[in-house]
């Protein structure tokens, strides 16, 4: 099956790096043009450039979504570029460390304005849309949340913990919502990846060899398939799909 979005138009939230870029890049390659949003506009405007040397077309646009007034900024932009937005991938996110008997109360509240809340915006604000201007075509909704959100405690991160939790449940409150209007919304959870954010964690080898005996397939996930799982739910491929929760983790979660 050959998965295929051309023509389409998407946002992706925090693509500057990691899963986000590898999502950005995979779903140009698939024919959408890309948003490719970053806090860092340097960071965005690097995944750009190999967009576009690969023969895509994507722009980068800097903005918190954790702002409504900058969330705004991030949609009309795109419209402004394209007249449309098919797809929306909510991947920005950050993840404070910290027991919970020491956490400062800013961190916590940082983490849930930028993975819950900037969730929240960019769903209301694109579902908006999609609902107003998409007509039958509707549009398709894909979360990034974490194995770490429902199923896997992870040491000193419990802010991340609650606020992935949170999306995963907003996110099938919004697959219930949209349905009407033909917006599908999923949510992915990926385990443990190479990206920057495990970067000094894969320098411990003892960690490392505790990872690799608790999954399966014996080896982290790499960024791209996680971006082949978003490619799949973006695409007519799933298109009897909402509401689901998929965890891509090489097996470390069995259920």
């Amino acid at each position: 099956m050959q998965l295929t979005l051309n023509e389409k138009v998407a946002i992706v939230t925090g693509a500057g790096r990691g899963i986000g870029a590898a999502i950005a890049k995979t779903l140009a390659a698939a024919g959408a043009k890309l948003a490719v949003n970053d806090l860092n506009p340097d960071r965005a405007e690097r995944v750009v450039n190999e967009i576009i040397a690969d023969g895509g077309e994507a722009m980068g646009i800097s903005a918190d979504i954790s702002n409504k007034f900058q969330a705004v900024h991030l949609v009309e932009k795109t419209r402004e570029k394209w007249g449309r937005i098919d797809i929306l991938i909510n991947n920005a996110g950050i993840e404070p460390t910290g027991s919970i008997l020491k956490m400062d109360e800013w961190d916590w509240d940082r983490c849930m304005e930028v993975n819950l809340k900037g969730t929240f915006f960019m769903s209301q604000l694109v579902g908006r849309v999609m609902s107003w201007e998409n007509s039958e075509r509707g549009g398709a909704i894909v979360n990034i949340a974490s194995t770490a959100g429902v199923q896997v405690a992870l040491a000193d991160r419990a802010a991340y913990c609650a606020a992935k939790a949170g999306v995963v449940g907003f996110a099938r409150e919004c697959a219930r919502e949209f349905a009407q209007y033909g917006i599908r919304v999923n949510t992915v959870l990926p385990g443990i990846f190479e990206t920057e954010s495990t970067e000094t964690l894969r320098q411990n080898a003892e960690l490392m060899s505790r990872w690799e005996n608790e999954i399966p397939l014996a080896r982290l996930g790499q960024a791209n398939e996680i971006a082949q799982t978003v490619l799949f739910l973006c695409s007519d491929g799933a298109s009897y799909m909402t509401g689901q929760t998929i965890t891509v983790d090489g097996g470390r979660v069995m259920r």
